[in-house]
């Protein structure tokens, strides 16, 4: 039995958490007894328990830069991996990324695998902290066997900065469960429509991410104000949770946009919230892919996100949706007019998603990558996987 234990700094369903649990679950439980560590509290856990996957929790793992908590947490993850004797380390973003690789350095596991699901050195930082981030990431890949990248321009952006070399990388996208995302019937989206209180003919736009910085929220919100000058009847659904809500709230009110905005809250099953968009957005100012845009077109919505990070990788400007400008609301809101005002074009534009989401990025040629990659590396370190 291969012990692999992955290591996600916050237990949130995010795009990286949903990642790390798909890559746990899909795994053969006769050959491979997966755990993830994180820090203690929140729903990633429960999901994880549910799927029954052992959870290890560690109170000094937090997101922000802690000099004395992170030093804890390395001790404590090292100490932890010592005794029960892993053969994998799978670390995913920045924080557990460092923490996790130098842990299981320290404590001599075989084999150490990180996931890049973006950098901490994106354009939105202040340039000290980019300095930082940039020369931690350069560390710590001399402290793992492989590094798994989710998009071609991560890859890139990381071979520029020198962050890594070639080597090391490879390409494998964050699948998603296409049995799960799939088109909506006319009775689905209706019933849907009913449930968030939505007219069967209403214009609506949605997003589905945690509300934190950089997802471009505030830059949806002033777009919908100025779609609704043009489409008075169009509604902005917003799917998650996060310590942006109160702003963003008031904000909707100081536009009078109360009445057009619809705070879901988090939801276990954002494909039933999906069925209602007639267009899915997502503006970041920074994403290292954006699977919910995957998610979106597998079940034929058009969409519109950012030209940043990976997402240019599975957007294609004009075919399946848009393409525009991070922070630009005028851009925002006319690519969203398009495509609300335009029936035939929306669901062209659908139809082509679907199409190209391919077998390439689910979540069973995902795992099945991630296996090879293990295995790989454990015959490199002369331990044999027979699967």
């Amino acid at each position: 039995m291969i012990k692999v234990l992955h290591i996600h700094t916050l237990p949130i369903i995010s795009g990286s958490g949903i990642n790390t649990f798909l890559s746990m679950k899909g795994m053969d439980r006769e050959v491979f007894k997966v755990d993830l560590a994180c820090a203690p509290g929140g729903p990633l856990i429960e999901l994880v328990q549910k799927n029954h996957m052992r959870v290890h929790t560690f109170k000094n793992l937090v997101q922000p830069i802690h000099p004395v908590k992170d030093l804890l947490s390395v001790v404590d993850l090292a100490s932890f991996l010592r005794r029960n004797h892993y053969h994998i380390v799978h670390t995913h973003n920045s924080k557990a990324g460092f923490v996790g690789r130098l842990a299981a350095r320290i404590a001599g596991v075989p084999v150490v695998i990180h996931t890049v699901h973006g950098f901490a050195f994106h354009g939105q930082e202040p340039a000290w902290r980019q300095l930082l981030y940039r020369n931690l990431e350069k560390l710590a890949s001399h402290l793992c066997d492989r590094m798994i990248f989710i998009s071609q321009p991560l890859i890139d952006w990381a071979l520029k900065e020198g962050v890594t070399t070639k080597d090391k990388i490879v390409k494998i996208y964050s699948g998603i469960d296409l049995n799960r995302f799939q088109p909506a019937t006319f009775d689905e989206e209706q019933r849907a429509r009913e449930k968030w209180g939505i007219g069967p003919n209403d214009p609506v736009m949605g997003i589905v991410s945690k509300l934190w910085e950089g997802k471009g929220h505030e830059v949806l919100i002033k777009a919908l104000k100025d779609v609704k000058k043009d489409i008075n009847k169009a509604k902005l659904v917003i799917v998650g949770e996060g310590y942006l809500e109160d702003k963003l709230r008031s904000l909707t009110d100081n536009l009078g946009l109360t009445d057009s905005v619809i705070f879901t809250g988090f939801q276990t099953d954002v494909s039933e919230v999906i069925r209602v968009f007639n267009v899915a957005v997502l503006p970041s100012f920074f994403e290292g892919l954006g699977r919910v845009l995957l998610e979106a077109m597998a079940m034929e919505k058009p969409v519109v996100a950012s030209r940043v990070g990976g997402i240019p990788d599975i957007v294609k400007d004009g075919i399946n949706g848009f393409l525009t400008t991070p922070g630009d609301t005028k851009e925002l809101g006319d690519a969203l007019k398009k495509l609300l005002n335009d029936k035939r074009l929306a669901t062209r534009m659908g139809k082509d998603g679907r199409k190209g989401v391919t077998a390439e990025l689910s979540a069973d040629v995902m795992v099945n990558t991630i296996k090879d990659v293990y295995k790989a590396s454990l015959e490199r370190k002369g331990i044999k996987l027979d699967v």
